[in-house]
């Protein structure tokens, strides 16, 4: 089954949501989806995402890199953003998580960069007589 990258962001936002809006509070802190760690938020998320749609999530599984595999399908990197912490204030350094651009950063372009030096091979075989059939042209 394919699942389009839209249907699996939007399942995780109302995983995100479910978590906010279940009242139950991350260790000492106020109730909701705010103060959880990025990993306890996703792992929270894709145990919604199970529930509301098994046929589509059942085999995904979290992991450290990437945060969450969808074999066969996704190798998805999540960050979870808070630009004000749980007091209502400003948090000091929280563009760091999108924008830090050192390598070996767990920033968004710090996981880009990690994707940069990975690479993907495509080989393909064709039979012979396929090819002295085609034309070349230039425009």
């Amino acid at each position: 089954m394919n699942y389009p990258l839209k249907a699996v962001v939007d399942a995780f936002a109302d995983g995100l949501r479910a978590i906010d809006a279940s009242g139950v509070p991350h260790k000492l802190f106020k109730p909701g989806v705010g103060p959880y760690g990025e990993a306890d938020a996703i792992r929270l998320a894709l145990q919604h995402m199970r529930t509301q749609s098994p046929e589509l999530f059942s085999e995904a599984r979290t992991k450290r890199l990437p945060d969450v595999l969808i074999p066969g399908q996704w190798a998805l990197e999540f960050k979870i953003i808070r630009p004000f912490g749980d007091n209502g204030l400003p948090a000091e350094h929280w563009s760091e998580n999108i924008l830090h651009p050192y390598p070996g950063n767990t920033s968004s372009l710090g996981d880009c960069m990690k994707l940069l030096q990975s690479g993907l091979s495509i080989q393909q075989f064709a039979h012979l007589n396929w090819w002295r059939n085609r034309s070349c042209r230039s425009n």
